[in-house]
């Protein structure tokens, strides 16, 4: 072996890591390697050779091969609109109009916007409404113009 310095790099096992990766040697006690520091996640530990953990993750890993993860659908604005509308039918609709009072889940024509379902209250005069292109507020129970 070579002679050991603090700062050289050696290979080791990385116990964060669960990997051998190069290490930075930090702490040296009669010519052996005591103390490193991981390149890859910068962890103090005692240092470990990189032989032995090469072999039994070799082994470990030929054993009980990793299956890909299943990789979970985001779901979007769009599919919670398109899921709350389901089972409507056109007549169901109410023409969105500001001095109406609406309740929860009602689905609403709106001039602009098109279909939407009101999602939340905020108070008497306004209205959380979901349309495909996101949730917009609404006015509600607005008196009429003199």
């Amino acid at each position: 072996m070579s002679k050991i310095s603090i700062g050289q790099e050696v290979e080791g096992y990385c116990g964060k890591c669960k990997k051998d990766t190069l290490h930075i040697i930090t702490a040296i006690d009669d010519k052996k390697i005591e103390k490193v520091m991981c390149k890859v996640c910068m962890s103090y530990h005692k240092h470990k050779k990189s032989a032995d953990s090469t072999v039994a993750s070799l082994v470990k890993e030929k054993e009980t091969p990793k299956k890909p993860a299943a990789k979970a659908k985001k779901r979007t604005r769009r599919d919670k609109w398109t899921r709350l509308l389901e089972g409507l039918n056109s007549n169901d609709t109410i023409q969105y109009e500001m001095d109406k009072d609406y309740e929860l889940e009602n689905a609403i024509h709106h001039k602009i916007f098109g279909i939407g379902v009101v999602k939340n209250i905020i108070d008497s005069r306004k209205i959380g409404v979901l349309f495909h292109d996101g949730e917009k507020i609404l006015v509600q129970n607005l008196p009429p113009r003199p």
